[in-house]
Order: structure tokens, then C-alpha cells, then sequence
């Protein structure tokens, strides 16, 4: 609880273009005990599939809703989402007090989660929400990240043909991560920060700067936008302006709790 993990993840801030407002975005998942309850799940679904279509691909694996295991695993994931919910208004709430300040505002959402709508299951991969029926303790409008150099996107909308009540959860990779470092081999770590991030304040958690974090990574925030607006997927309501942000990044290379386990067998 209160960790971000490791990746994309990023703790973001910025300036409301509306109001002036400092604004904080966190961004991570379910981190170990989400793992953790996909691991199981998995393997019962493996049971199911085994049993009910064998020549159905492994990753494709599902737990019937109509039985004991499916609504514990509903239940499961429903405790998974409130834990993680927690886990950003703990983060949110450490920096708050820290800079012995009151919030104004808050509100969130989850993102590549599983919804449900009757007997009607949505796995939203690369998804962000818009529909109040997916989000029962809803308390604002949803949020778009779309990389670090780029504003995040305060969004609102409805369920249309075209959008079946999500709006996309930001600018996805363009490449793997080992083809992008690759891409970029003729250029060194530093000169490549230094173009991608200027005028910011780019921090990496473990102090290791990783490009495969940095926005030429990303799609084009410039298309997802015109797309967002040519589709009608949602309405942008307010763009938090970048000032600079925490990425966890590839902590394996100098991983902060790998040293603490260090300095205690020490």
C-alpha cells in the first residue's frame, strides 16, 4: 500500500488550462495482490476451459459467471479495484500532508479492467470508462494520459455505437520497449532526455533514466486527440498542463528496495 510499482507508472503534475489549479495524477494498477488474484484465476479458468472447450486457446481460458467460482472471482475483483482505489488516495493523501495542504478536488477511474452490465461483460483493454453504469461510486470525470510532455485529458461522455461507453485509456506504445531502445542506439541516454523533456521536471523513481518511458515511445498525442474528436468518443473538458512528473521506470536496474534488503543483512 502507498507504492507505485515499477514501468509507466508516474505520479504527474500539472497546471487545470481552466482554472490554474495544481493538479496531481497518479497512475498504477493493482500492483502485487492484482497479480496475485489473476495468477489464480487463471488457473481455475484453465479447469473450466479444460473441461467445457479444450480446443479454446489457453490465454483465452474463462470462470463461467453461473458458477460458485465466477461470483467469488466477480467479488474478488471488486475487492482488487477497491484496494486499488485505496492504494492512489494513499499516495494522493502522504503528498497532501506532506505539504500540509487540503485538497479541492478529487476524483478517478480505473483503466484495462473488467466491467459488467448486466449478464454482459466488458474487458477493457486500453479503455477508460465514460458510462456512470460501469463506475458506481463515480465522483467526477474521467482522466486521459497521454505521455509526459502532453496534458492530461479531463474527459466526460455517454455511451454511443461508436464508443459502447469507453473512451480510449490514452497514446498506447508505438513500439516493444526493446525496439525502441534499439531505435534510438544511435543517440545517447542523455541526449535523448534532454530533447524529449525539455522545459520539464522529468524524474525516474530509481534515479536510471528509462527511454522507453520518454514520449517518442507513444503514439501521437496529436492523432489520439484528432481521433478522439473525429469519432466523437468523448468531450474534453479540461487538460491538466504538464510542469513534470515521477516515472517508476525499469527499476530492476537500481531497485530502491534492493538496496534497503542490502543495508539490513548488512
Amino acid at each position: 500500500m502507498g507504492t507505485q510499482g515499477d514501468g509507466n507508472h508516474f505520479l504527474f503534475v500539472g497546471i487545470s488550462k481552466n482554472t490554474g489549479n495544481t493538479m496531481l495524477v497518479t497512475h498504477h494498477g493493482s500492483r502485487a495482490p492484482g497479480a496475485a488474484l489473476y495468477d489464480k484465476g487463471m488457473k481455475v479458468a484453465n479447469h473450466y476451459r479444460m473441461d467445457i472447450s479444450p480446443e479454446t486457446l489457453k490465454e483465452n481460458a474463462w470462470i463461467p459467471y453461473d458458477t460458485e467460482d465466477g461470483q467469488s472471482y466477480w467479488e474478488a475483483l471488486q475487492l482488487i479495484r477497491q484496494w486499488t482505489k485505496e492504494n492512489h488516495t494513499s499516495i494522493h493523501d502522504a503528498v497532501l500532508n506532506k505539504m500540509e495542504m487540503e485538497k479541492e478536488n478529487r476524483y478517478w477511474n480505473e483503466h484495462n479492467f473488467v466491467f459488467k452490465d448486466g449478464d454482459l461483460f466488458y474487458h477493457a483493454k486500453g479503455a477508460t470508462p465514460l458510462d456512470d453504469k460501469f463506475m458506481p461510486d463515480i465522483t467526477g470525470p474521467r482522466l486521459i494520459p497521454l505521455n509526459m510532455a502532453e496534458p492530461v485529458l479531463i474527459v466526460q461522455g455517454k455511451t454511443t455505437e461508436r464508443n459502447l461507453g469507453f473512451a480510449p485509456h490514452g497514446a498506447g506504445r508505438n513500439f516493444s520497449r526493446s525496439q525502441h531502445k534499439r531505435s534510438l542506439a544511435h543517440k545517447t541516454t542523455e541526449d535523448i532526455f534532454k530533447e524529449e523533456t525539455e522545459g520539464l521536471d522529468i524524474r525516474f523513481y530509481s534515479n536510471e533514466i528509462d527511454i522507453s518511458e520518454l514520449p517518442s515511445a507513444y503514439k501521437s498525442a496529436k492523432n489520439v486527440r484528432a481521433q478522439i474528436e473525429e469519432y466523437g468518443l468523448c468531450e474534453v473538458l479540461d487538460e491538466v498542463m504538464p510542469y513534470g512528473c515521477i516515472m517508476a521506470g525499469d527499476v530492476q536496474k537500481n531497485a530502491p528496495w534492493k538496496k534497503k534488503k542490502k543495508y539490513r543483512k548488512a
